[in-house]
């Protein structure tokens, strides 16, 4: 009896839009040179999600979060999935002559989907990867010493207003927060490199 390879799920690429459709993240796995090009072909799935989202949702049953496949294109197939607070992600992957299995896709959003929370779910969110929390120094009695240290030493963190504090939805992600997250880039490569048979 002899053992069948299973051929590999090649991933081209994953976007991640905001719920106003705005791109928060986008990652080519073919390369950095072909993320602009990913971005527009996942770009133009929008119009499909929102199409497929009023055709499958009542006002007593939400859309499906899966939205399975949104169409097929430059070789490429394009999958649609979209959180509860509206965030939605673009996965294609190349076209085969193997049949995808729908479960295999949901388990890849659902992979990236835990690496988002993971992030934005993080209280430090905001301080500098570079450099480290520096508070102001208490007022001192010499004005230059004190402007010396100023320059030194400065807050990083800018201001959360008290209304905004707990206050934030998915409208408030920047997509510095995943383009600069070290654990959200290397868990994305993890599941392409895993997926695309490199591990």
């Amino acid at each position: 009896m002899e053992n069948r390879s299973v051929n590999p799920l090649h991933l081209t690429s994953i976007t991640i839009l905001s719920p106003s459709n705005s791109p928060l993240y986008v990652h080519s796995f073919t390369g950095s040179q072909d993320e602009l090009r990913h971005y527009h072909l996942s770009h133009a799935a929008v119009d499909v999600i929102e199409e497929r989202i009023v055709m499958t949702s009542t006002p007593i049953k939400p859309a499906e979060s899966y939205l399975g496949l949104l169409f097929c294109m430059e070789d490429m197939a394009f999958y649609g999935f979209q959180t509860t607070t509206k965030i939605r992600m673009v996965l294609s992957i190349a076209l085969v002559d193997a049949m995808v299995k729908d479960a295999d896709i949901v388990a890849i959003f659902r992979a990236i989907h835990n690496l988002l929370l993971t992030i934005t779910s993080n209280p430090f969110l905001s301080l500098s990867s570079s450099s480290s929390f520096k508070a102001k120094p208490a007022s001192s009695s010499s004005s230059t010493s004190t402007e010396k240290h100023d320059r030194n030493h400065q807050i990083i963190n800018t201001h959360i207003p008290e209304s905004k504090m707990f206050n934030l939805g998915p409208d408030d992600i920047k997509s510095n927060w995943l383009k600069e997250s070290k654990t959200f880039n290397e868990g994305v490569k993890r599941i392409g490199e895993m997926l695309n048979g490199h591990l």
